[in-house]
């Protein structure tokens, strides 16, 4: 009985010891580098507020739920982005974040857009360990480049590129089933009650048509191209042309009457198809990616 008590400690003992270095590995501070300097983190965070929709998606893809979202106060914008309602605490809108309230939630990270928040930076980095990254402004490889810099952060550097590797794999599968040959001009804009934004080449979504091996219809440094009036896009000329739209009373409906409209190349084709604006314009990130890939699959192709 002694020599199985002693051996029952032993293997006890191994295990402790065994399990030993991976926590002290957890606690170990990292530091992290992001577009506002560097961060030291310690620990695996558990409490995130998320202030920016592709970092939601991304922390999704990661496993966790943050405590906290700057969701413009539009709770079902969150279940549609993550596709599942999830439990958080809204903090306000992602241009003007309740500070008070993410106070409240007691986090260990926050993850904070470049355009919109690095002028709270520091008011942020007091309440918790802060990294900025951009989300606004950014095309499709610098939110995946998000995704593992989250991970990092979290603690799972790996498991973000494992991530990464798995989202590929989808894309180049779902890419796959697009003809050859293909040559033709695309072409996202957002349709307002008195203009369009053409999402440009350096949009999200122009750097995922891109990584389809598409053409998008207009090259330019600039993610969006604001205030372009039916002149403007008759000038572009897109051969395929989706069009976000989340309400009426747009020019979409206004410009449809127009000799000039029913010139455009894809107008005349049968090439515009109206898209979801929060899909398509308002959330970036891996499961946005995946979901424009395959509606345009679906919509210019006849895929699925």
């Amino acid at each position: 009985m002694r020599r199985s008590l002693t051996s029952t400690f032993l293997v006890a003992l191994a295990a402790m010891l065994f399990a030993l270095p991976q926590v002290v590995q957890a606690q170990e501070t990292r530091t992290i580098n992001h577009l506002r300097g560097k961060t030291e983190i310690s620990g695996q965070p558990t409490r995130v507020v998320a202030m920016e929709f592709s970092f939601v998606q991304a922390l999704d893809a990661l496993g966790v739920t943050p405590v906290g979202i700057t969701d413009d106060n539009q709770p079902k914008r969150i279940e549609q982005l993550v596709g599942k309602k999830i439990d958080y605490s809204s903090v306000g809108t992602r241009l003007e974040p309740n500070l008070e309230l993410v106070s409240t939630l007691s986090p260990d990270l926050i993850i904070a857009d470049d355009l919109r928040h690095s002028a709270i930076y520091s008011q942020l980095s007091q309440l918790a360990p802060t990294i900025v990254l951009n989300s606004w402004e950014g095309d499709y490889q610098t939110i995946k480049d998000s995704v593992v810099t989250i991970a990092a952060a979290l603690g799972d550097k790996a498991k973000g590129e494992k991530v990464i590797a798995e989202h590929d794999a989808r894309i180049k599968s779902l890419i796959g089933k697009i003809p050859a040959g293909e040559n033709r001009r695309f072409l996202l804009a957002v349709a307002n009650p008195d203009s369009m934004s053409l999402h440009t080449s350096s949009s999200f979504s122009g750097s995922v048509f891109k990584a389809m091996g598409l053409t998008p219809a207009v090259d330019g440094k600039d993610a969006v191209e604001s205030g372009a009036g039916l002149e403007r896009l008759v000038a572009v000329n897109p051969d395929v042309f989706l069009v976000a739209t989340d309400s009426p009373g747009t020019v979409f409906e206004q410009w449809k009457g127009n000799a000039a409209w029913r010139n455009i190349s894809a107008v005349k084709n049968g090439m515009v198809f109206e898209v979801d604006r929060n899909q398509f314009s308002r959330f970036r990130g891996l499961k946005t990616a995946e979901l424009m890939v395959k509606e345009t699959l679906a919509k210019v192709y006849k895929v699925e």
